[in-house]
């Protein structure tokens, strides 16, 4: 185990992340392609071998995210001009339009104010930021402040893995473009007034996670960065529009020439010189959920705001012939105990991020829980399940409270191989069940009482001979489950977000099936593919998808400047 001491932006003090153990007896990514000023080179670990989801051809533009939207696969139209169902009742000019004002959508708008173009930000919903509000840092490689940290990080390794993880199906030149900006994207955040509290890794990642902080110096979420970037943008001129809904794109000979979007006095016509979408995918669709994933929308549970409705990609699929790339790809995350509220809420970080003890409905294990430190393994084994459950005993929340969990989650103040008070919100919990005995938990659960004390029984030999017999899962993990009493509950399948959508080249330009690019027509973030390919990756960059999105959105706007200015 290696202890990671980060100081904090501000008084200058450590900033401990406590020790980061290697999940499924592997080592995390601060080795011999990592350098960190005093501290000893580690091997590096395996890669871990997730299960991906299978290819889907299925049509991303058969959800309908509006009247206007057309109903075609990708690929199956090359858009002359747009639909003639378009009535606007004004127009509009300017030189760039972002669509979304998560991370991508408002990293774009003020790195293109920044460049000299006059910018619109539409966004559907009443506030400003979506979802992104909620993330906690972003992915950055050899940036100012990680150097400040003395760490360093081989660039050409983090590719090398990026491709390894996704068995080369992502685009090695997006990859790249990303791994070799990210960095600066963190410089050009502290160029604009951000701060942050620390830079870490979660589970095997590299130390690429930068958390912003707070006033107090203290890790926050990225709501904080965005309430700073989103003034400094209007400062520069940028307009911000909130509840005016993009209807469609403006596409003259092929080439995208701005947007239509729903005025509070009717449509209107917003004529640009590139359009950036960043409308933060499809999470919120069901019925594209549903086609392009194979599973059931109901049978799992999406953190984040709504309006995440698949626009940006439907209306580039339809309306401008765009091509996608794995565009079935989500960002899944540990599950969700019932009764829960949020992603945060004690009983999910403490028993589902953790490698507690998993059973399905025949009350059997069914992977190695380490596996929770990679998201997309994690949900993929929930999502393969009829249903989950989480079984916990009182020595467990003993271990929490005097040891320490195994994954951080800073902005509840808790961090690998710390003390975490987390009793009064276990025993609290809504979804739990408490039980005297392993056969009566099993009768409240719904479980066979049979089948459950003998995968417990199983279970607690291995803890007792450091062993792992079915899934291998490394002996410092393996608390045995006997001390009464005993508490278990249901567990859904979640998501944070959507990884998959367009494909995009380096310049973050939105292609069509032939690779070429559309003119006019940029993505990032959500709506954007080329970093991914059918999963999502923590386990290399952590905070990658927030990192995608802030480096995505500056490099579309730099080109797009660039290009039609």
């Amino acid at each position: 185990m290696v202890r990671c001491t980060i100081r904090v932006i501000g008084d200058g003090t450590p900033y401990h992340f406590g020790e980061f153990l290697p999940f499924a007896n592997r080592v995390g990514k601060l080795g011999p392609n990592v350098k960190k000023e005093g501290t000893m080179n580690l091997t590096r670990r395996n890669f871990l071998e997730g299960s991906a989801l299978a290819g889907i051809t299925a049509a991303v533009g058969l959800a309908g995210c509006s009247s206007g939207s057309q109903k075609e696969a990708p690929g199956e139209k090359q858009a002359e001009s747009s639909p003639s169902t378009h009535n606007p009742v004004k127009t509009e000019d300017f030189d760039i339009v972002v669509v979304g004002s998560g991370t991508a959508g408002t990293c774009a708008a003020l790195r293109a104010s920044e460049k000299g173009a006059s910018v619109l930000c539409l966004e559907k919903n009443s506030g400003l930021m979506g979802t992104s509000a909620f993330a906690e840092g972003f992915a950055g490689v050899n940036s100012k402040f990680q150097a400040d940290q003395g760490i360093q990080i081989d660039p050409v390794s983090v590719i090398s893995d990026t491709m390894n993880y996704h068995h080369c199906a992502c685009l090695a030149p997006v990859v790249r473009e990303m791994v070799f900006n990210s960095g600066e994207t963190m410089n050009w955040f502290e160029e604009n007034g951000v701060t942050f509290a620390a830079v870490a890794a979660l589970g095997n990642s590299y130390p690429t996670w930068h958390l912003p902080a707070d006033e107090k110096g203290m890790a926050t979420h990225v709501s904080t960065v965005l309430g700073i970037l989103q003034p400094a943008a209007e400062a520069m001129g940028v307009e911000f529009r909130t509840e005016e809904p993009m209807t469609g794109l403006v596409v003259e000979n092929g080439t995208v020439k701005g947007v239509y979007a729903q005025g509070k006095e009717g449509e209107i016509q917003i004529n640009a010189k590139a359009v950036i979408l960043a409308t933060g995918g499809w999470a919120n669709n069901p019925e594209m959920f549903e086609k392009l994933t194979a599973k059931s929308y109901d049978s799992v549970r999406v953190w984040g705001l709504e309006g995440r409705d698949g626009d940006g990609i439907n209306f580039a699929v339809n309306e401008a012939g765009a091509a996608t790339h794995h565009p079935e790809a989500v960002m899944w995350h540990t599950g969700a105990l019932d009764g829960t509220d949020a992603f945060s809420d004690i009983p999910n970080f403490t028993l589902l991020m953790q490698p507690t003890l998993h059973v399905n409905e025949n009350a059997q294990r069914y992977f190695n829980e380490a596996f929770t430190s990679d998201f997309t393994c994690c949900g993929n084994a929930l999502s393969s399940q009829g249903s989950n459950y989480v079984i916990i005993d009182d020595a467990y929340i003993d271990h929490i409270e005097t040891v320490g969990p195994w994954m951080p989650m800073p902005n509840l103040g808790a961090f690998a191989g710390q003390p975490f008070e987390c009793r009064d919100g276990i025993e609290s919990a809504k979804g739990l069940v408490k039980a005297n005995t392993i056969e009566e938990l099993a009768e409240k659960l719904g479980l066979d009482k049979e089948a459950l004390a003998k995968t417990v029984d199983n279970y607690n030999k291995y803890c007792e001979n450091g062993v792992d017999e079915e899934y291998g899962k490394s002996a410092d993990m393996l608390l045995p489950v006997s001390k009464a009493p005993f508490y278990g509950g249901k567990v859904t399948p979640t998501l944070f977000t959507t990884v998959g959508g367009l494909k995009v080249n380096s310049q973050m330009q939105v292609v069509n099936e032939a690779g070429e690019a559309i003119g006019g027509l940029y993505a990032a973030g959500g709506d954007a593919n080329g970093m991914y390919g059918a999963n999502y990756d923590v386990d290399v960059m952590s905070g990658g998808q927030q990192g995608w999105c802030a480096t995505s959105g500056r490099l579309a706007a730099e080109h797009a400047v660039e290009t039609f200015k």
